[in-house]
């Protein structure tokens, strides 16, 4: 079968190629690939390095994807051939730690994410092997008649936005929230806050977000714009937000000035979620964080309550995965995808099937 695989460690060790297809055993199931989606992560597959991870590579890449179920073990009874189902990307856990203990499987410390640490969906077909199935049975989930693939192959990040805003911001009706970053991640906690029915929803970006991104911010719901790199960010958020002030901050950005700016944002008793992620030092005082009783998150994906309750909003038409979608291409043209992504020229790409080309 035809593959995108990361060959060894370090930067363009990445090709499109043949390899076997996935042998199943007794409890394991079998994906025909009918959608993937390209994630800003993958850009540190491409380009960057793999530190602090030891990978049995070479592994085939991408963790977002959905298909049909066209093969399964014998010992099989949950799943059928024919079943439309998607991945959370849970490849491997080890069902006992602490994490596991509490049904908390993503922070399992033996957790193998398929895609980054094991063979993922960017082929034609992936196997979700038998052991994760029985241990965990929330990694795999039926996809709703009335969604597409290709809006089951964004569950991951639209998940994401919902636990960020929903669940840790436990955002209420009517407040204000800040995002900072429109990148993927920044636009479906815009999204989340949407459905939330935020008060003011202001979306913090660069010069050049605005050609592309803040338009699709606006559509998504976001209610107000601030340029960091023209504005005085601070004061221009706390001007739009009012006498009120932000109740909950997203920092889908990760840079340390975003987590200074957060602090000198949000109101007292406020929340701040960090998704993004940065290698530099903060090199700043926290002290204004403890006086102003802030809580601070460290967010780390999503759970099986992400899930259930977002396939439910697609179900129900409650969100716009449609307009998330900047590019489609054949997975022959992985390469481009990810160019576009690390260009900021797109917001997700598709990769679909060639034989659907």
């Amino acid at each position: 079968m035809k593959a995108v695989i990361k060959k060894d460690y370090g930067p363009y060790q990445i090709e499109y190629t043949d390899i076997p297809k996935p042998e199943v055993q007794d409890y394991d199931v079998l994906i025909k690939v009918k959608a993937a989606a390209i994630c800003g992560s993958d850009l540190g597959l491409m380009y960057g390095t793999v530190e602090g991870k030891t990978v049995p590579y070479p592994i085939v890449i991408g963790h977002e994807f959905a298909g049909e179920i066209c093969e399964v073990g014998s010992k099989v009874t949950r799943w059928k051939v024919g079943d439309r189902v998607v991945s959370d990307n849970t490849g491997h856990v080890c069902g006992v730690c602490h994490a596991c203990s509490k049904g908390e499987y993503l922070f399992c410390a033996d957790r193998k994410g398929m895609g980054n640490d094991m063979d993922g969906g960017f082929a034609e077909y992936v196997k979700i092997p038998g052991d994760v199935l029985m241990t965990f049975p929330n990694c795999l989930y039926r996809i709703p008649d009335n969604v597409s693939y290709e809006a089951a192959a964004m569950m991951d990040p639209l998940c994401n936005g919902y636990k960020a805003v929903i669940q840790e911001g436990n955002l209420l009706p009517g407040q204000n929230i800040v995002v900072f970053g429109c990148g993927a991640m920044g636009l479906f906690a815009m999204n989340a806050a949407r459905l939330g029915s935020a008060g003011k929803i202001i979306a913090v970006g660069m010069a050049e977000d605005e050609p592309v991104r803040f338009p699709l911010a606006k559509k998504l719901g976001a209610t107000d714009f601030v340029v960091a790199d023209k504005e005085d960010v601070v004061a221009r958020v706390k001007e739009i937000a009012g006498p009120e002030g932000v109740a909950v901050i997203v920092d889908a950005a990760g840079a340390p000035v975003v987590l200074k700016q957060s602090i000198d944002i949000v109101r007292n008793g406020g929340k701040i979620i960090k998704v993004g992620y940065s290698k530099n030092p903060v090199g700043f005082s926290l002290d204004t964080m403890a006086l102003k009783g802030i809580v601070l998150i460290g967010h780390m994906g999503y759970d099986s309550t992400s899930w259930k309750n977002c396939l439910t909003l697609l179900e129900k038409g409650e969100v716009d995965m449609e307009a998330f979608i900047s590019h489609r291409m054949p997975l022959s043209k992985w390469q481009e995808g990810l160019e576009l992504v690390k260009n900021r020229q797109a917001t997700k790409v598709i990769l679909l099937p060639e034989e659907d080309q």
